[in-house]
């Protein structure tokens, strides 16, 4: 098999970045490890909690225990199917705040700043409720839009938050992140929006573009210093694909820099200590991994409805009719119906914290599933976190799981912005507009008070809230892996296009910037192409 382009991974930038190069007429290979995206709950967006553990379309990565977060193995949910984690995750569409990448500019990433990635997030998107023409984009692929169906119980959030001293915020991706405001959705009408059924759906009419599902990536092939392509396994059978061009790793946080070590790119004595002959010494790869770690602030409720009625039986038909009917109703919910942006400190350039809120409560012991008595939760994200972590090949075989060490709140200005947002949180939750609807606090529990307590909490009870980034990072520093141009330092015909490079985390949920820099590295291809 042979093309110009090799993508080896079709999830939220590998989809962008195929669909991209396949308008320019260059024939394209795309490879997926998972099958198509045809399971029923992956267009459904209330069916998220069915694929949190799916043993199909899910990867199910766990992280190896470590003292900062209980000794536990955290569940790493990624998408193994067609448009990635953007076919499993919560829809939830949030740019970033500019100073995010203004940083990334700052680091030495030209070409980052936000006025110059602002028109790519623009090209992606075609946002339902118009926003800020400066700023928001109305025709591109990606349709995003305000949530579709609210509770009064998220109203009464939003009020509460106000009534604690955060402002409104009538659309949290045009020009101010700061505030409360209500979630938007990437989403296909009724349906879930990934970059599947977006990007790739209308680039499949290109008679250029293949696309190879149940195709897990191997190593990559290389002559000296050039990789000419990749091997796949189906059924069994290793085959080899060639690339005339470039090889574009798209695999994400934890695939791509698997890859590229098994490939034998990466610290050389790691590689060597595993067997791997070493084709590039790079010692950043795998390392730098960043992502949000969260806990929760659980309350019951009572005079209010929450999604724990509404998805039990008997109450859930008239919902499913509701969808079916008029595409609105429990059904397309996502995970987060409002969120605040907010300093847990002065003198910020941009929010450090995220409180998510949801008008429903998980089960405390039934992972993926709700609880049995109504709920309302909030979520607390410190969204720039100082923790840094890898992901490091465990074996010389290319199909084993590498090993995965997130090092969460190993910082104490990630402890100290968790505790402040802990403290918000509670703050709202007492406000008129939301106590008279809640009987006690459940999580952490209001006996829980002092620093080392609320700390305790967080180590025993935290979660991922599904947002690695970092491992290949960009940069011209001697632990980057990739330069401004996404190309792999001391390599040709290689690119990593990710959300692994990201030198540092954007302020919100991942999936929008990653489409972005999926857009972006399309044409940087495309320019470096006509050059």
């Amino acid at each position: 098999m042979q093309a110009d382009y090799v993508v080896v991974g079709a999830g939220s930038a590998g989809c962008t970045v195929a669909a991209r190069l396949a308008e320019t007429g260059a024939s394209v290979i795309l490879l997926e490890a998972g099958p198509r995206d045809s399971h029923p709950m992956i267009h459904i967006p209330a069916g998220v909690r069915s694929l949190i553990r799916h043993p199909v379309v899910n990867w199910n990565f766990t992280t190896e225990p470590e003292k900062s977060s209980g000794e536990r193995r955290i569940d790493w949910p990624r998408g193994r199917t067609l448009g990635g984690s953007s076919s499993i995750n919560g829809m939830l569409y949030v740019r970033g705040a500019p100073a995010d990448f203004d940083g990334w500019a700052q680091m030495g990433c030209r070409g980052w700043s936000w006025d110059e990635v602002l028109p790519f997030f623009m090209k992606s998107e075609q946002y339902a409720q118009g926003g800020d023409a400066s700023v928001r984009g109305q025709s591109g692929p990606l349709k995003v839009e305000d949530y579709r169906t609210i509770l009064p119980l998220t109203h009464r959030f939003v009020e509460g938050a106000q009534q604690a001293g955060f402002p409104f915020n009538p659309d949290l991706n045009g020009r101010q992140r700061y505030g409360v405001g209500y979630s938007q959705m990437t989403r296909r009408g009724r349906w879930r929006g990934s970059t599947a059924q977006t990007y790739l759906r209308e680039a499949r009419r290109y008679p250029n573009l293949k696309v190879e599902t149940d195709a897990q990536a191997g190593k990559l092939l290389f002559e000296g210093k050039r990789c000419i392509g990749a091997t796949f396994q189906r059924g069994g059978t290793l085959t080899e694909v060639r690339a005339n061009r470039e090889v574009i790793v798209a695999g994400g946080a934890v695939n791509s820099p698997h890859i590229l070590q098994i490939s034998g790119i990466g610290p050389a004595a790691h590689l060597q200590s595993l067997g791997i002959p070493v084709v590039h010494d790079l010692p950043g790869v795998g390392a730098n991994l960043i992502d949000h770690y969260v806990v929760r602030v659980v309350h019951r409720v009572h005079g209010a409805e929450t999604m724990n009625q509404i998805a039990r039986f008997p109450r859930v038909l008239p919902e499913i009719l509701r969808f079916a009917l008029t595409g609105r109703g429990a059904l397309t919910f996502g995970v987060t119906s409002a969120q605040v942006f907010c300093d847990s400190r002065e003198g910020l350039a941009s929010p450090d914290l995220q409180l998510l809120f949801t008008p429903g409560s998980s089960h405390p012991v039934k992972f993926g599933e709700l609880d049995e008595l109504p709920g309302m939760s909030c979520v607390v994200c410190v969204v720039k976190p100082d923790s840094r972590g890898t992901i490091m090949a465990s074996s010389a075989d290319p199909f084993a799981r590498p090993a995965i060490h997130p090092n969460y709140l190993s910082t104490r200005t990630d402890e100290l912005a968790l505790l402040s947002g802990i403290e918000k949180v509670r703050r709202i939750f007492a406000s008129p507009a939301l106590s008279q609807h809640s009987t006690a606090e459940i999580q952490p529990g209001p006996d829980l008070t002092s620093e080392a307590d609320l700390l305790a909490y967080a180590r025993r009870a935290g979660n991922t809230l599904y947002h690695p980034v970092g491992t290949c990072k960009m940069g011209e520093d001697p632990r980057a892996v990739v330069d401004s141009r996404l190309r792999v330092h001391g390599l040709q015909g290689l690119r990593v296009i990710d959300a692994s490079v990201m030198p540092t985390l954007t302020t919100g949920n991942t999936n929008a910037p990653t489409i972005m820099i999926g857009e972006k590295g399309a044409a940087m291809i495309r320019e470096d192409a006509r050059a």
